[in-house]
């Protein structure tokens, strides 16, 4: 009897352990060219594919450390003018905020204001997109990989990855 109870446990904690590890993505990117801001470059000049392209947040990271995949029947975009706006929408709510590309590749994105609007489905969306907006306010860096926009915290951690709407 304990025998068995052991072998469950373990088989049990293995099992946990093994779902665990797969919160990534179970495929990374190949490696290709990287797009990049320069300090003496507006916006407009810094990143044609950032400005030009229409964006949608395909992972995020969710504030807690774990790399979330967005919610099913949940969208969420962005779309970067040349005047330093960001809008999109993040998954309930519309939103427009201000950045700025500074020094090679470091982007400043300012925390976007919280809307009173509340939404029920899908389930999760309202703390999906509180984890967006913060993680926005802690991008400090940027590439444009493989045709994939990718920003990262200060560490170089990375914190949301866009694809482009076609």
């Amino acid at each position: 009897m304990k025998f068995s109870v052991l072998l469950c446990t373990g088989i049990l904690i293995l099992a946990v352990f093994l779902c665990g590890c797969t919160s990534q993505p179970s495929t990374a990117p190949a490696p290709q060219t990287s797009v990049v801001a320069t300090a003496q470059q507006p916006a407009a000049a810094a990143g044609p594919a950032l400005i030009r392209t229409n964006w949608k947040l395909g992972w995020f990271d969710d504030t807690k450390g774990m790399w979330s995949k967005v919610a099913e029947g949940s969208t969420i975009t962005a779309k970067f003018s040349a005047d330093g706006k960001l809008a999109g929408f993040s998954g309930c709510n519309d939103y427009v905020t201000d950045y700025q590309l500074t020094e090679t590749p470091n982007v400043w994105i300012k925390h976007p204001a919280v809307p009173e609007k509340v939404c029920q489905t899908p389930v999760g969306v309202m703390s999906q997109e509180s984890a967006y907006d913060t993680d926005l306010e802690w991008s400090k860096t940027y590439a444009i990989t493989g045709g994939q926009l990718n920003f990262f915290d200060k560490t170089g951690k990375k914190i949301l990855q866009f694809d482009p709407v076609s």
